[in-house]
């Protein structure tokens, strides 16, 4: 089957990541060894503080993290940004991102996150906090000795700024994500509730990579979800009328299968997911005759409130090319 998907040509050159348009403790890997909790009341939600200098709109959003469960299921995290009322705590979200937790060492973090479901203008010399909501059982994202910011703690319903500051490893992104290997075709279309759904990768698109998988978050929580994946390295977006406007069919549609979309928290087992993410697997073997090669995909997500013939929503796409 994979070497049916893989039937296209070699890429070009293969493009690095873009850099953050604002980022705190991101210039080396040094984190330490703290582990988050497991909280039985939920997922752990935390704030992180901060102040852009300059107007930016933020796409996506990265932890320097890793998740110490042993087996799966292994649950969720996601990053926010949300806005300060008056007394300088977190007050509404403007947008995030969810991500299932990547199967690493824990003694060896990765950059991780996920593409907002909408785009987040931030002010220049405004307060802003980062919120990240996590399962549990997760690498901290501190840096020793780094750069600290002003955080908060989300618990029954209450912000409580924490006595001592702590320096989080993030970046905040002014494009959807992408890395080596990685690019991203065509935009999101919004869906009745406002959102637009997105998709990304959290793991090298490497051969012998089995646990890589093109993941999306932003869908209505229990919608009919699809999955097209395809391996057309000349493919470029096509307009879709029928569908909502703005759609467009981002990847070539060799296969097109349908994909849960969850209803939990961070804290959900992968057979209920988390709400409005859903994900697809694609081991990759170990193969040499893969290196070069494209895999294009983009995920679907039925919209219940649209009026459209095809009441979808559809995400970017995301063109991985085999490394």
């Amino acid at each position: 089957m994979l070497r049916t998907l893989l039937v296209a040509g070699f890429a070009g050159a293969l493009a690095a990541q873009t850099p953050p348009c604002i980022s705190l403790n991101d210039a080396n890997n040094t984190v330490g060894t703290s582990i988050s909790v497991f909280g039985f009341a939920g997922p752990g939600v935390n704030a992180y503080q901060f102040t852009p200098t300059a107007p930016l709109v933020l796409l996506a959003a990265q932890i320097y993290t890793a998740s110490t469960a042993a087996t799966t299921p292994r649950g969720y995290q996601s990053l926010e940004i949300w806005d300060t009322n008056f007394i300088f705590m977190p007050q509404a979200r403007l947008g995030g991102g969810t991500w299932q937790n990547q199967p690493t060492n824990p003694l060896a973090p990765t950059w991780q996150g996920a593409n907002f479901d909408a785009p987040v203008t931030l002010q220049a010399n405004q307060t802003y906090w980062l919120v990240w909501r996590e399962s549990g059982g997760n690498v901290l994202p501190y840096e020793p000795g780094g750069t600290t910011t002003t955080w908060a703690r989300l618990s029954g319903g209450t912000w409580t700024t924490q006595a001592t500051s702590q320096a989080i490893k993030w970046r905040g992104f002014c494009n959807l994500l992408d890395g080596l290997g990685v690019s991203t075709l065509g935009q999101s279309c919004q869906a009745s509730s406002g959102k637009l759904p997105a998709a990304f990768v959290n793991t090298p698109p490497a051969i012998g990579n089995a646990q890589f998988q093109f993941e999306a978050s932003g869908f209505a929580p229990g919608a009919i979800g699809l999955a097209i994946v395809g391996a057309n390295p000349s493919w470029l977006p096509v307009p879709l009328t029928i569908a909502p406007p703005g759609c467009t069919v981002n990847a070539d549609p060799m296969v097109v299968a349908t994909v849960p979309i969850g209803t939990g928290n961070e804290q959900a087992v992968h057979t209920t997911g988390c709400s409005g993410h859903c994900w697809f697997d694609l081991p990759l073997p170990n193969d040499p005759l893969l290196l070069g090669f494209v895999l294009d995909a983009q995920f679907a997500g039925l919209d219940a409130g649209s009026t459209a013939g095809l009441p979808f929503v559809f995400t970017n796409g995301v063109r991985v090319t085999l490394l």
